[in-house]
């Protein structure tokens, strides 16, 4: 089994930064910063953000700064972005989903594994 931290964190410094779609009357907009990519949106609604692209992995999740991974595991959708501020901070892949599995049977975060290194 294999994961890969895509991009050094914490500036994921090889992206542009990733703005949600937002519904009329509302806004979102994104600037990399120290921390990563921090997206702001306004409004009363929701906004959705995109999945990064898989880069030949069987999944990539964006991790937020306080270390939740904001792209469901067991799906690829498009997530609620709610309004004010998220950080990201990095992206995670990995080639074999069973990973996901295991790292959640031990209550472990994706992140855990984040290292170009085999299992």
């Amino acid at each position: 089994m294999r994961i890969r931290n895509l991009y050094d964190p914490p500036t994921l410094k090889d992206r542009d930064p990733v703005v949600p779609w937002v519904p009329g009357g509302m806004t979102s907009s994104a600037r990399l910063t120290a921390e990563g990519c921090e997206i702001t949106v306004t409004g009363d609604s929701v906004g959705w953000l995109y999945p990064p692209l898989q880069d030949g992995l069987a999944k990539v999740v964006w991790e937020k700064a306080d270390g939740g991974t904001l792209i469901g595991i067991r799906s690829n959708d498009t997530v609620a972005i709610y309004p004010g501020v998220t950080v990201l901070v990095r992206l995670c892949g990995y080639e074999d989903a069973s990973l996901v599995t295991m790292l959640n049977n031990l209550g472990l975060p994706l992140v855990f594994a984040a290292t170009d290194r085999p299992y």
